[in-house]
């Protein structure tokens, strides 16, 4: 296991132990009738959105057809990207849709500033503070 993954892994487990810690909160104030908040819910979402985004990187890692960690964090990065780029910011709908659509783009930001350095320090930072991704649309190699 490289170093790369191992970074991956231990984002994985803090996301997953801030999921379990949310929804615990959650959980606990509706057994016992406390109130549970907008922010509860947001926390819950936001956590499992995130959780989400590492554990797409970790799929990519252990699938059968498996690429390096390296190319799994950028393509996952690129996925993220697209999906805040592609992502009305105005949603219709009922106002819990549009709150559980506002955590996934949270979340997504969350996944591209946790990985920012990693890119960077793979590809370099452009003027703009955004990495630029270093393989291709169709998915080629990075070496470290």
């Amino acid at each position: 296991m490289g170093p790369f993954e191992q970074i991956a892994i231990d984002y994985l487990i803090d996301a997953t132990r801030t999921l379990d810690e949310a929804a615990s909160r959650f959980a606990s104030a509706w057994e016992t009738g406390e109130c549970v908040t907008a922010e509860d819910l947001s926390r819950a979402a936001v956590a499992q959105h995130l959780r989400d985004w590492w554990q797409q990187v970790m799929n990519q890692i252990d699938a059968d057809e498996a690429v390096d960690t390296v190319t799994a964090i950028m393509e996952s990065r690129r996925a993220a990207e697209a999906y805040l780029i592609s992502a009305s910011q105005l949603s219709y709908g009922e106002l819990f849709t549009q709150a559980m659509a506002q955590a996934r783009r949270q979340a997504a930001r969350q996944f591209l500033d946790s990985t920012r350095h990693l890119a960077e320090a793979l590809t370099g930072p452009t003027a703009a503070g955004r990495s630029v991704p270093a393989t291709g649309s169709a998915g080629g190699e990075v070496r470290a």
